[in-house]
This record gives C-alpha cells, sequence and structure tokens, in this order.
C-alpha cells in the first residue's frame, strides 16, 4: 500500500498492534499477486499498476518504521522485533579487566557509572562494583534503579569517550538499562558484606527502593537452591494454605522438592488439593510465593538458613 498508507494506519494504531503486524512483515516473504487478490480485493488497482510481488522483511519493516513513526515508538517497535538497529554501546567493556575498568572509570560522575554498569553482564558488574570506592557504590546503584530510557546518541557518546580512554591506557534513541531488577542481580553476585552495606545506605535513602531490590533478590523458585535442612526449617514456618497456593505456579522440579522434605501424608494432602484446585487468579499465586521469599529472608536473617551468594557461600 506504500509508505503514505502506512503512516495514516500506523497514527490509528496503538504500539501493540504495529508490534503485532511489523512481526507478521518480519516473517512475510512474497506474496503472488493472485492470493492476495483473492484475500484484499481492494488492493487490485494498486497491483494491476506494475507490482507482481508484496515484499516484506526486515529491511523493509525497518524502513517504514523509521519513516513512519517516531524515533521513540520506532526503536520500542525494533527492539520488541529483536531487529538491529545499529552498534551496541559499551560492547567492547565484555573483554576489559573489571580492575581495569575502575581505575579508568575513577573520576567519572556517578550517572556516568550508572549507565555503563547497566549494559554489563551482572557478574563483570559486580566485579566493578567491588572495585569502586565503597562510599560511591550505593548511589550508583540508586541511579541505576531510577534509570529507564536514555537517548542512544548519550550512550554511543559516553561509549566513545570510554573507548578513546581505554585506547590509551592500553586496555582496550532510548535503550532501556537500569531499573531495581539490574540492580537485584548485581547485588546477587557480590559478596554479603558489599549486599549489606549498599542495602543498607540504600535504604536510609529509599526504604521502598531497598524494599523493591530485595525482593528481586531471592525469587520463589530460588528456593530450589537450598539445601534439604534449609527447606524444612522454612517448612515449619509456612501455612498449609499458602503451600498449596504458592505450589499451584511452580515448576515440577521445586514441588517435588517441597515435597521429599514433608511427610509423606502432608505430601499427599497438597498433592489432592492442587488436583481439586480449580482456577485460581495469579495475583494470589504471587502472594502466596512473596509470602513464603519473606519467610526466607527472614530465616537467613535469624542464621537459621544460609542463602548462596556471590564471592562464595559461607556457612555457619
Amino acid at each position: 500500500m506504500g509508505d503514505k498508507f502506512t503512516s495514516e494506519a500506523f497514527k490509528r494504531m496503538d504500539r501493540s498492534e504495529i508490534a503485532i503486524i511489523s512481526k507478521a512483515m518480519v516473517e512475510l516473504e512474497s506474496i503472488p499477486k493472485e492470493v492476495v487478490e483473492d484475500v484484499l480485493r481492494e488492493f487490485h488497482f494498486a497491483l494491476v499498476s506494475g507490482q507482481e510481488m508484496i515484499s516484506g522483511g526486515a529491511d523493509t519493516v525497518k524502513r517504514l518504521l523509521m519513516k513512519n513513526l517516531d524515533s521513540e515508538t520506532a526503536k520500542y517497535i525494533m527492539d520488541s522485533l529483536n531487529l538491529d538497529t545499529g552498534p551496541a554501546p559499551f560492547r567492547e567493556l565484555e573483554n576489559v579487566s573489571p580492575r581495569i575498568l575502575a581505575q579508568i572509570l575513577r573520576n567519572e560522575h556517578p550517572q556516568t557509572l550508572a549507565l555503563i554498569l547497566g549494559h554489563l553482564q551482572s557478574e563483570q558488574a559486580a566485579e566493578l562494583l567491588t572495585n569502586l570506592p565503597a562510599g560511591v557504590r550505593p548511589e550508583i546503584l540508586m541511579r541505576l534503579a531510577k534509570l529507564e530510557a536514555v537517548p542512544e546518541d548519550m550512550l554511543m557518546e559516553v561509549d566513545k569517550v570510554l573507548q578513546s580512554q581505554l585506547i590509551a591506557m592500553g586496555g582496550k534513541e532510548g535503550k532501556k538499562v537500569g531499573g531495581v531488577s539490574a540492580v537485584a542481580e548485581i547485588l546477587n553476585a557480590v559478596d554479603r558484606a558489599t549486599e549489606e552495606e549498599v542495602l543498607s545506605e540504600i535504604e536510609e535513602e529509599s526504604a521502598q527502593m531497598a524494599e523493591d531490590i530485595r525482593n528481586l533478590m531471592f525469587v520463589f523458585e530460588d528456593v530450589s537452591g537450598l539445601d534439604d535442612r534449609a527447606v524444612r526449617e522454612l517448612l515449619k514456618e509456612i501455612s498449609n494454605e499458602d503451600m498449596t497456593m504458592a505450589l499451584r505456579g511452580a515448576s515440577d522440579d521445586l514441588k517435588e522438592r517441597f515435597f521429599k522434605n514433608m511427610s509423606e501424608r502432608a505430601a499427599t494432602m497438597i498433592r489432592e488439593d492442587l488436583e481439586i484446585m480449580g482456577p485460581t487468579r495469579l495475583s494470589d499465586v504471587e502472594n502466596a510465593q512473596q509470602n513464603i521469599v519473606k519467610v526466607v529472608r527472614r530465616l537467613e536473617v535469624e542464621g537459621r538458613i544460609a542463602i548462596g551468594r556471590g564471592g562464595g557461600d559461607v556457612f555457619v
């Protein structure tokens, strides 16, 4: 139908509709003229004007999106379709030692450090965080937690400057980075002392942010990483109602992990309850799972169970 029609059509759609149509276009190769005429008679005049085929593909979609939408919406759609939108910033940092990187970045503004940290793998980000001065760590992670969309040209400019610094030392459109989930992943990979230090300082500034980070640092499925003794200790603190509701949305492996640490009678009762349970609201399942996560965190604070952390597990 051409660029003009596409522009007018996209103006009347929301992002999710554009994403669905764009996905279909990416997967589209070619459609014979006869098939199109059978399905969409109104295209007849355009087809007889010389077009033998209607073609799609990634290049066509990217061209139409960039030409007919604002840059932010076009970027959103292309990201949702995993279309390459250009060179990724900070990609070269994956091969740089965190110790060297920390030395290069020691005088950078916390906001810049947050941008960079958000683009690294959680393990490398944790190492970099550990090598940065202790006093600046909480501010960096708080800024990272608040980050959402960052203009692509700004990211590329920071990356360009950083690359020149790497060369000198011999080390050698919006993109969503950061958020509390990124901070949680990083803190999951650092040692316990660093985690507690950073979280306690973040909590002084924002108790809600600290709570959100803690909630993401250990999720219900992570219970599978506890040893049998810890699972049995956990079971002492959980009501049958919460356990049954939580297991409604659990993997088979995690269910069996709980069942093998229960009495045969208790396991049989919960299995039967799960079989006869009718449709359940997802929010109820998630609430029950979160209640169990809170018990896990309390038992850890009390020293009754141990949770594996980055930097080596410590058992007492």
